[in-house]
């Protein structure tokens, strides 16, 4: 069954209809990247290991993953609206409690609860644009809703890293909580779902959308696109949002401000490649998987510089490096059209929300592993009650990343080529 493509606004004249829901990904992604730029802070406030902050760093991805069909059947049973709104008001409320919080257990408690607010806003906006834009737009928006949210990713280094050290990490966190609950009232009250001015009803159950998972799990076409966008995304969170500072400020000894500006090239490098590969597959080669594999095979490469001591970089080209670093992981925003268009169109929050899955298992397994490697490879130095690792510690967690780079590019190879329309009932 091939998808029309005709249907529904184009982005040229419907792009009002994503400004809210883009300033509400751009917050959630800053949510995400932000304990990275703390990282130090919250080892020297509560005295934990890298493990222990790994662990912290991987509630974010382990809550993406048991919300994932969740955050799907809301958005296709209560709609993007209510779902922006509600998950707005639970990241405010869990930044409060972060900056806040007296000890290490309630940090968590915390993040916990931002993670549950952030894991429905990509998934209720991706619906929204399914609903309200043409199929051929489909890339070309899911690489915007990543422009967006390396923008908020780009405020998570540099610009928060400032505001820490002029306020300190607890009132940066309790600022950017009550921003973020301002942010859930203008989504309840402004945002549109439908191209006339009917509300929305609910038409369908949850049952009935939750009877529809199986198909999408059994479904070999699923795969491959899934995991390769697994890999690319958890090796370039594992450095972006968790230890790219610290290797900065460690091994190459930068300012933490400076340490965060270099990294926040990476999110600089998605937003230019995200809506260029979105706009390439949609329109100009009309075709998934030859961006999707070229772009993994580019982030493989990346990975080289920081893995091997011969071609290790100068300090100030590592901007470049991490630039391409994002650029090429801009490929996985292919994963969202590949795997909806392999499965039932009328399932698209469900199908985005599987997507999150083993995607965000991988970024909780990377942050966990990379730092157990850090910690095994730790001689034992500290520094004002932060433990100090090697550069061959560091060699040692990227060739992890590396490895799993490369596994990506295998996988990439093995998507289905839709030719950017659904073939979900075709042979």
């Amino acid at each position: 069954m091939a998808e029309a493509v005709t249907v529904g606004a184009t982005l040229r004249t419907g792009w009002p209809v994503l400004v809210i829901p883009s300033a509400i990904y751009f917050v959630s992604h800053f949510h995400r990247i932000a304990l990275g730029v703390v990282a130090q802070d919250l080892m020297r406030a509560f005295t934990i290991t890298a493990a222990t902050l790994g662990a912290l760093a991987a509630i974010y991805p382990y809550v993406f993953v048991a919300m994932a069909l969740v955050a799907g059947s809301l958005a296709d049973t209560l709609g993007p609206r209510r779902t922006l709104g509600a998950g707005a008001l639970a990241m405010g409320l869990g930044a409060l409690v972060f900056g806040l919080a007296p000890s290490f257990s309630v940090v968590v408690l915390g993040r916990l609860v931002v993670s549950i607010g952030a894991s429905v806003i990509l998934i209720a906006f991706l619906t929204l644009a399914a609903e309200r834009f043409r199929a051929d737009d489909f890339a070309t928006i899911s690489g915007l809703t990543q422009t967006v949210g390396n923008l908020g990713g780009v405020a998570a280094a540099g610009p928060l890293a400032l505001l820490v050290e002029a306020i300190g990490w607890r009132a940066s966190f309790e600022a950017i909580g009550a921003i973020t609950v301002a942010l859930a009232v203008v989504a309840v009250l402004g945002v549109r779902e439908r191209r006339d001015s009917t509300p929305r009803t609910v038409t369908r159950s949850l049952r009935d959308v939750v009877v529809g998972i199986p198909a999408i799990v059994l479904n070999p076409r699923t795969w491959p696109p899934v995991l390769a966008g697994a890999g690319m995304y958890s090796t370039v969170i594992a450095l972006q949002g968790l230890w790219g500072v610290s290797y900065l400020t460690q091994v190459h000894g930068l300012p933490r401000v400076q340490a965060a500006a270099d990294i926040a090239w990476m999110a600089v490098g998605v937003m230019v490649g995200a809506p260029l590969v979105g706009r390439i597959s949609d329109r100009w080669l009309g075709a998934r998987r030859p961006p999707f594999l070229a772009f993994s095979a580019l982030g493989a490469a990346c990975w080289l510089p920081l893995v091997v001591p011969a071609l290790e970089p100068p300090i100030a080209w590592l901007p470049a490096v991490f630039f391409l670093l994002g650029f090429s992981s801009s490929g996985l925003i292919l994963v969202w059209p590949c795997v909806r268009e392999v499965n039932d169109p009328t399932r698209v929050g469900v199908v985005v929300g599987f997507c999150n899955i083993p995607m965000f298992l991988f970024v909780a397994l990377m942050q966990w592993l990379t730092g157990l490697v850090l910690d095994a490879a730790w001689t034992g130095l500290e520094t004002a009650g932060t433990r100090v690792y090697s550069a061959t510690a560091y060699r040692a967690a990227f060739g992890l990343c590396l490895a799993v780079a490369v596994g990506a590019v295998a996988l990439a190879a093995c998507i289905t080529e839709t030719r950017c329309r659904n073939v979900w009932r075709s042979e």
